[in-house]
C-alpha cells in the first residue's frame, strides 16, 4: 500500500472530535423528557423518541371551542356559556411526555424546546383548517416570572407558530397587574384571579386573530386575554395551546 494511501485510511481525529468523544463518555447528554442519553438527538434538548411520543388529540375528538376532550361535541360549559374564542385546537393532553416538555420550557429553563414544540403546534392549526388570521398573539405571562425564567413561553411558541405559518407577530395584549401562579389555584380563584388582567390594543380591531400559550385547564387565563383582544374590536379570536388538562370540579 502506497504511503498516501495508508495516511487516508488511518487519519487521526481532529483535537475537537477527541474532545467530544471524552465528553460524551464522562457527561453524555441528556434527555430533558426521559432522562437517559440521547442517542439520536431530536431538538430542543429533548430525544426523537420523546418527541415522537409525545400523546397527541386525535382530529374531531375534543370540544371546538375550548378543547376538552369530549368526542367532538360542545363541551357543557361551551354549551352553557359561549367562550370569547371562535375556536380552540391544542396538541395533546397534559400529561406524560407532554406534561414534561411544558415543564422544562416553563419551570427549568429549556427556552430551546419551544421552537419544535411551536413547529409541531403550528402543524396542528394547520391540519385544523384554522389558520387563515390576520396575525399571531401570544398571551403574556407577568414580568417578574418572566424576569425568573429569562423568557416569555408563550411569546417563544407564538414566533414560531408566526413564522410556520407565514403570520406577523402582533403585540395587541398587554398584562396591566401582575396575578398569582394559576398552577397553585381551584378553579373559581383561577377566573378571580386573572380578572382584569389583559387589555387589548387598538391594533387589535377589526382583525381576526390567533392567540397563542402553553397550557391550558379551566380556560380562565385565555378566555380572559381572549376578551380582553374581543374588547378591543377584534372581528374574531381562535386559540391555539400546546397542552390541555381537564377542568377540575371546582
Amino acid at each position: 500500500m502506497a504511503l498516501s494511501d495508508a495516511t487516508t485510511s488511518h487519519q487521526v481525529p481532529a483535537p475537537s472530535s477527541l474532545l467530544a468523544l471524552f465528553l460524551s463518555l464522562i457527561a453524555p447528554s441528556r434527555c430533558a423528557g426521559c432522562g437517559q442519553p440521547r442517542r439520536g438527538a431530536g431538538g430542543g434538548g429533548f430525544c426523537r423518541t420523546c418527541w415522537e411520543g409525545l400523546p397527541r388529540f386525535a382530529a374531531g375528538s375534543t370540544c371546538p371551542r375550548c378543547a376538552l376532550p369530549t368526542g367532538g361535541t360542545l363541551c357543557r360549559g361551551c354549551a352553557a356559556s359561549e367562550p370569547p374564542v371562535s375556536r380552540t385546537v391544542a396538541f395533546g393532553p397534559y400529561e406524560d411526555g407532554l406534561k414534561r416538555l411544558v415543564h422544562a420550557i416553563k419551570f427549568q429553563g429549556f427556552d430551546i424546546a419551544a421552537a419544535p414544540a411551536g413547529a409541531r403546534l403550528a402543524d396542528i392549526v394547520r391540519r385544523s383548517g384554522i389558520d387563515a388570521h390576520d396575525a399571531v398573539v401570544a398571551v403574556p405571562s407577568t414580568r417578574r416570572r418572566n424576569r425568573e425564567r429569562g423568557y416569555d413561553p408563550g411569546a417563544l411558541l407564538a414566533q414560531e407558530l408566526g413564522r410556520r405559518l407565514s403570520l406577523r407577530i402582533l403585540p395587541a395584549l398587554t398584562r396591566v397587574r401582575e396575578t398569582r401562579p394559576q398552577s397553585a389555584l381551584g378553579a373559581s380563584e383561577r377566573r378571580s384571579n386573572v380578572a382584569g388582567a389583559f387589555r387589548g390594543r387598538p391594533m387589535a380591531a377589526g382583525r381576526s386573530l390567533l392567540l397563542v400559550d402553553d397550557v391550558m385547564t379551566t380556560g380562565a387565563t385565555a378566555f380572559t386575554a381572549a376578551g380582553a383582544l374581543r374588547d378591543a374590536g377584534a372581528r374574531r379570536v381562535d386559540l391555539a395551546i400546546l397542552a390541555r388538562t381537564p377542568e377540575p370540579a371546582a
